[in-house]
């Protein structure tokens, strides 16, 4: 013992705290994008360069009343409850406590009171006072569960930037398959007419001994398949706005009416700044929640380190102890008891080791997630940006072979007034410009969804 009391004191006067101190891990990621992405600073409302005033109002509705961002929320209030209960275990804890008992002591116990003259070994005991306790942090253990409990708020709140930059990119991608199904819509029912009046001519070319019976039964089976695809969009374009009103946190009844009245598509900007590909990670939320998930779990072995060593506290006990309630307020029934005390798991089977073993293991495996999440976010942002550009490629090649079907279809009208060609190939030539406009509007809704994922990768739109 007098070998330990010297170590006690170096430790206390030092402040020693045991375990690994937590230094943020570096990443090997390069600073340039490998994707030819357009520098600038990452847009923070970025919803709103869709041009679209109910997509903008949905966004902030969902803000307010989504249950997965009250759940986010409620955890963070946990987090931080939990926190200051860590932070209040190196304060002294003082507790009021008081009794009233009747005792029986026993006649042939340790105290012969069968012996003692006038002793009624029946009486009633009151006892009012107070309790005060307070463990030496000589090892750190307190300062590594506030340490682990301040890294745990701070990851369930970035765990509420995630919720937030998931909800509204899944909110503005639910949106524009909503508006493209209901385009989707209004091109199958004018493909639907056409192929119908291919039908009727086809007919009319049978009963004149034009047609054969085969070309007949394609155009009409042609026509039941067109028919068939009106109600599909309309199913897809309801599921879409069930989706937004799960998302917004409200019964469908108060929104998707709304919703179901036709709009057109928003239109995704051409140009989408990417910022600096160095500040990706910290733009991230699910990166830096993963990186708070890392410093939490390594103050955790520290926590489990500290219970190899002896723990030290003082203890101290006043109150007023007396037989008669009468007295319990006298100066003779004052108690007190003060002083020093220890324990230390001399032998524990193991048991501490185990856990440090465990709590080891614990950080490699939040170490682990941390590189994970760093590899994703760059990876999701390198492909969202590839996916943007050739979506952005993509609408101009279709927009210019809608232009090309429009006059080629002006064309075939001409010819069609004049005689030159029959209402069968002029039908045939409208076909065509339908499905490039159809072609075109789905060009449209990709680049609006590449657009909202290449946001949400970036990081942007939470705070």
């Amino acid at each position: 013992m007098p070998r330990i009391l010297p170590l006690l004191a170096l430790a206390a006067l030092a402040g020693c705290t045991v375990g690994p101190n937590y230094h943020a891990p570096e990443t090997r990621a390069g600073s340039d994008w490998i994707e030819p992405g357009t520098p600038g600073p990452v847009d923070a409302v970025w919803w709103e360069r869709f041009g679209d005033p109910q997509l903008t109002a949905l966004v902030q509705r969902a803000l307010a009343s989504s249950p997965d961002l009250r759940e986010a929320e409620a955890r963070i209030a946990e987090a931080r409850a939990n926190r200051d209960a860590a932070a209040g275990g190196r304060f002294p804890t003082i507790e009021a406590k008081g009794s009233a008992t009747q005792n029986v002591l026993s006649e042939n116990g340790q105290l012969p009171v069968a012996n003692i003259p006038g002793f009624d070994r029946s009486f009633p005991l009151y006892d009012l006072g107070f309790d005060a306790s307070w463990e030496i942090d000589l090892w750190g253990r307190q300062r590594r569960q506030v340490e682990a409990a301040g890294a745990r708020l701070q990851a369930a709140t970035y765990a509420r930037g995630d919720v937030m930059l998931t909800l509204i990119g899944e909110l503005v991608r639910n949106y524009v398959d909503l508006r493209a199904a209901q385009s989707d819509v209004v091109n199958a029912e004018a493909l639907a007419a056409s192929d119908a009046e291919l039908a009727r001519l086809t007919r009319l070319r049978f009963t004149a001994g034009e047609s054969s019976r085969l070309e007949l039964e394609q155009a009409e089976a042609a026509a039941r398949t067109r028919a068939a695809a009106v109600p599909d969009a309309r199913a897809r374009a309801s599921a879409a706005a069930y989706r937004i009103a799960a998302l917004v946190g409200v019964p469908p009844e108060q929104l998707v009416p709304e919703l179901q009245a036709p709009r057109p598509l928003p239109a995704a900007p051409d140009t989408i700044l990417v910022g600096v590909r160095s500040e990706l990670l910290q733009r991230r939320p699910d990166v830096r929640r993963a990186e708070r998930e890392l410093a939490a779990a390594t103050a955790d072995i520290g926590v489990a380190t500290a219970d190899l060593f002896p723990r030290f506290s003082l203890f101290g006990s006043l109150g007023q102890q007396a037989r008669d309630p009468a007295d319990l307020f006298s100066g003779d029934s004052t108690r007190l008891q003060i002083g020093p005390s220890f324990s230390w798991p001399i032998f524990s089977f193991g048991r501490i080791r185990a856990q440090i073993r465990a709590s080891d293991a614990r950080a490699e495996g939040a170490a682990a997630r941390y590189e994970k999440a760093v590899v994703g976010a760059l990876s999701d942002s390198e492909a969202a940006i590839n996916r943007f550009l050739n979506a952005r490629t993509a609408l101009v090649d279709a927009e210019a072979a809608l232009a090309r079907e429009q006059a080629g279809f002006a064309l075939a009208e001409r010819r069609a007034n004049r005689g030159e060609d029959d209402r069968l190939t002029l039908e045939r030539v409208r076909q065509s410009l339908l499905a490039a406009q159809r072609g075109r509007d789905q060009a449209r809704a990709a680049k609006a969804q590449a657009a909202a994922a290449l946001y949400k990768s970036l990081g942007g739109g939470w705070s």
